[in-house]
């Protein structure tokens, strides 16, 4: 127990880290930043799937996505298609409040590298973060 409880509260320093925050709902962006503020990292923002691929083309920095899988527009879902194919090096990590059965299984078949349920707690999503990190081979 001792372990976990470690894990989750690990200090994280991901200041040479880009995160890209994919939401259109201004406050849930806002909690989402508010949370990976202490990580050090640099966040982004984009407010549509579409503003999504076009921020992972022209900025070679960005490794990690939070993408909301509902939007208007290019949904979360086509969005990370896209973005897996043109940069198969960003890792995606999907969120969303709507939690049907199969919805983490067609975030992981659009090619999300892990899904996290909305509301989010920030000890998790930091920890699902660094997972993915170090899952690819990245310094977390």
């Amino acid at each position: 127990m001792n372990m976990v409880y470690d894990l989750l509260h690990l200090d994280v320093n991901w200041k040479n880290r880009t995160i890209l925050i994919v939401d259109d709902v201004e406050p849930n962006y806002m909690f989402l930043k508010s949370a990976l503020e202490k990580t050090h990292a640099t966040i982004e923002h984009a407010a549509s799937g579409t503003e999504a691929i076009k921020k992972c083309l022209d900025n070679k920095n960005i490794d990690l996505v939070l993408m909301d899988l509902h939007m208007p527009g290019t949904s979360g879902l086509a969005a990370t298609r896209e973005i897996k194919k043109l940069r198969p090096d960003v890792t995606v990590i999907a969120h969303t409040a709507f939690v049907f059965s199969g919805e983490r299984q067609k975030s992981l078949e659009a090619g999300c590298d892990d899904y996290i349920a909305k509301p989010i707690r920030s000890v998790e999503l930091i920890f699902k973060i660094r997972n993915c990190l170090i899952k690819a081979g990245k310094d977390a």
